[in-house]
């Protein structure tokens, strides 16, 4: 018990000296005057939806820029299209929140989301022709399958009041299996049982990091091992791995039977993402090894499906609590259709103008990475009068940045409109995707999917309201504090 209390002793004294370097390194930007870890205990026990409340009091009081200090660290707010553009662009500042993303690392390792500097550069350099346009139009007969999959599910619930979450993500999931990673759609029922499990293994590990990294006494790693949630963690992280690692070896086995195929058109056949990284591995040996591709599978497998199910159940709430905006989306489809029941084709979808303006309204009010930390390496400048100095860590608001009242009129409020065609605004006022050299690798087949699921729901479901808020919890990706439950009920 002395040896615990003393070595408490030591590391309590570590962080003040650290938090207390970090604050005299910002003297003289806005915010709050705080004093260590006593501004922590306010919120310890309280609900994980509170801090999106308190940081817009801060925002609101203080501005575009904001020093802040949370879970043991200081750091630099920015929430204006002004204020994040400066990082943004800069093909300097691409390192990535050492400290916030720090309990990712255990599950996702150094793939493209938290590598930096040349391996960074050179995995983006590598990955990039694995979202070719090609490759994504290949996409399309698989993204039509999960469409009308799911809008059977949504419509076997019928019209009962429902959270719909994990039809969505079963959905997801199954889309970036088939598409990304190549896995047979006759190998779907085999994959199922694994399917679920990775779901729900998903969400564990999530609610496991955003409890740990609020819990500043859980942030030492030989410690939280120990602990039972620590033990549950690391055993969800290796059912997790062991399910890619099965993804990357059955797809290894069906590859090489397809290269040493004579009748296959090798020529013209398109690679879907997996693929890619295989053939890397085979004709470039050390071009990325075999942990390369697990831990950039790892990453995609989560990013490609969680992100894009947020994304989806936030429209299907904002779609059932707008009927004159789901109401004219689904005459779109109808004029696009008619009684016609056959599938989408990419051409569809890009007719569809109005769903598209839904979309980016929905990413606009629930963007699904609500925040993205840098760690400087160098100053940033922001303006004439405000630097920050290297070493600090910076926090990109997508969520407030696309609250901006400068930027939207009457932000809060749901209107499509606001994406009409033509429409000019500041360049780094809707982010969802990130921007400048860092933005996300795969946003035009979330795009993509989100359309095509979104376009068959529309076309055969009416949603009703029964959840008519929430707030929102500040995981890994955007969540909610509740279920959102949803009436489902046939379009006649």
């Amino acid at each position: 018990m002395v040896v615990i209390l003393i070595l408490f002793s030591i590391l309590f004294t570590l962080l003040i000296n650290r938090v207390i370097k970090d604050l005299l390194k910002t003297k003289g930007l806005p915010g709050p005057w705080e004093l260590p870890l006593l501004a922590e205990l306010r919120y310890v026990f309280k609900p994980f939806s509170v801090l999106y409340p308190v940081l817009k009091t801060y925002i609101d009081k203080y501005g575009g820029v904001c020093v802040l200090y949370r879970t043991g660290q200081v750091y630099v707010m920015l929430s204006e299209p002004e204020t994040v553009e400066p990082i943004l662009i800069s093909s300097n500042h691409i390192k990535k929140g050492d400290y916030d993303y720090a309990f990712l690392r255990p599950w996702l390792r150094d793939g493209l989301l938290l590598s930096d500097g040349s391996k960074w550069r050179n995995r983006r350099k590598l990955l990039t022709p694995a979202f070719h346009f090609k490759i994504l139009e290949d996409g399309m007969k698989c993204l039509t399958k999960k469409s009308e999959e799911i809008t059977e599910k949504l419509l076997a619930t019928n019209g009962k009041p429902t959270d719909l979450d994990d039809i969505i993500r079963s959905s997801t999931l199954g889309a970036i299996l088939e598409t990304a990673m190549g896995v047979p759609s006759s190998d779907a029922k085999e994959y199922q049982e694994y399917q679920h499990e990775y779901q729900n293994k998903i969400k564990g590990i999530t609610e496991s990091i955003m409890k740990r990294y609020y819990r500043l006494w859980k942030h030492i790693e030989s410690l939280y091992r120990l602990s039972s949630e620590g033990k549950e963690f690391f055993k969800d992280v290796d059912r997790l791995q062991s399910f890619t690692k099965k993804v990357i070896k059955d797809r290894k086995q069906l590859y090489l039977n397809e290269r040493n195929s004579k009748t296959e058109d090798k020529k013209h056949r398109v690679k879907p993402f997996l693929d890619c990284l295989i053939e890397l591995d085979i004709s470039s040996p050390g071009a990325i090894s075999e942990d390369g591709i697990c831990e950039e599978v790892d990453t995609f497998m989560f990013e490609g499906h969680d992100t894009t199910a947020s994304a989806l159940n936030s429209a299907l709430f904002l779609l059932a609590n707008n009927p004159a905006e789901q109401e004219k989306a689904a005459e779109e489809q109808i004029e696009i259709f008619g009684d016609d029941n056959r599938l989408p084709t990419t051409h569809d979808l890009n007719r569809m103008e109005y769903l598209d303006m839904v979309i980016k309204e929905v990413l606009r009010l629930y963007p699904s990475v609500p925040i993205i930390t840098r760690s400087l390496t160098e100053d940033l400048k922001i303006d004439e009068n405000i630097t920050i100095p290297a070493g600090c860590i910076v926090a990109i608001m997508p969520y407030f940045v696309h609250r901006s009242e400068k930027h939207w009129d009457n932000p809060e409020e749901f209107r499509p409109e606001r994406f009409t065609p033509g429409i000019s605004r500041h360049p780094f006022a809707f982010i969802p995707f990130s921007a400048g050299p860092r933005n996300c690798i795969g946003q035009k087949f979330a795009m993509m999917e989100m359309k095509t699921m979104l376009s068959a729901i529309l076309r055969k479901c009416r949603l009703e309201p029964v959840t008519t808020s929430f707030e929102i919890v500040p995981t890994v990706v955007l969540k909610s504090d509740q279920p959102i439950i949803i009436k489902v009920l046939p379009r006649s």
